[in-house]
């Protein structure tokens, strides 16, 4: 599946992405033709030791940490333990680890606008039917703020482009991870503000040899439909299945990254 760079840019742009913790990627530069630094090549990325989780039921949220290969958390909503897993052999997972490996290559392939940056990715697409969003289930505080078309079926993940966009200033850039498609709550489509920001240490600022040699202050974003990684518990009431269904699940990770040698 194959977007508009008008539609990914703006989904990059979107100051409403909520990144907790780290750099803050720049996504508005992607029509820019001013010079940006080089980022080209192969890179190699070290991550942190744990996940953060962020649980958001309804006006509730919770908060908790995982390895860094996923895993089950628990958490005690209106006096109901409810658990999540973020199993990543599942084939329609993208981890984090997995949306930012540990070594990607970057390209720039639009010499007149240099911000734009591609990078091959594992990347989500529906198998099923693809619907628009009914006004009911989309909007603010949803897990489908921006109304996008809904995936009634199976999500399947291949090696793709994904696009990102290298700030205006040339400190930073943005990376999207989702695949334009909203989840229906129950399948794992990743959530619009799955993301990966950081920002870019560079050298020859001003000339033609500015290259960008490090990354730092990085997070993957992904995020989930809590449907998807709900591990049901067959005593639910209607209600609290309600909820879940309508919640969502985000997982960060830090990383550093510097050109492979």
């Amino acid at each position: 599946m194959r977007f508009s760079l008008r539609f990914v840019a703006s989904l990059l742009c979107l100051g409403t992405i909520p990144v907790l913790t780290g750099a803050k990627g720049d996504g508005c530069a992607a029509g820019s033709k001013s010079p940006a630094p080089d980022v080209a090549g192969d890179w190699a990325v070290t991550y942190e030791d744990e996940i953060g989780v962020e649980v958001k039921i309804g006006g509730a949220v919770y908060t908790s940490k995982i390895g860094v290969q996923g895993g089950e958390v628990t958490i005690d909503h209106e006096g109901k333990p409810l658990k999540f897993d973020l199993d990543c052999s599942r084939p329609e997972i993208v981890c984090p680890a997995e949306a930012w490996p540990e070594e990607v290559a970057i390209e720039q392939k639009n010499t007149e606008y240099e911000h734009q940056m591609i990078v091959h990715l594992p990347k989500q697409s529906c198998s099923g039917t693809m619907r628009a969003a009914k006004p009911e289930e989309c909007g603010a505080n949803t897990i489908n703020p921006d109304c996008e078309d809904v995936c009634d079926g199976e999500i399947t993940v291949t090696d793709q482009e994904a696009f990102g966009v290298i700030g205006e200033e040339g400190d930073s850039f943005r990376l999207y991870l989702g695949g334009g498609i909203a989840s229906n709550g129950v399948n794992c489509a990743l959530l619009g503000w799955s993301v990966a920001d950081a920002d870019l240490v560079t050298e020859g600022e001003g000339t033609e040899t500015w290259v960008a040699n490090d990354m730092k202050n990085g997070v993957v974003t992904v995020a989930y439909a809590g449907g998807c990684l709900w591990v049901a518990n067959v005593d639910a009431d209607p209600d609290l299945e309600a909820a879940v269904l309508g919640a969502s699940v985000t997982f960060t990770v830090g990383f550093t990254s510097a050109r492979a040698e």
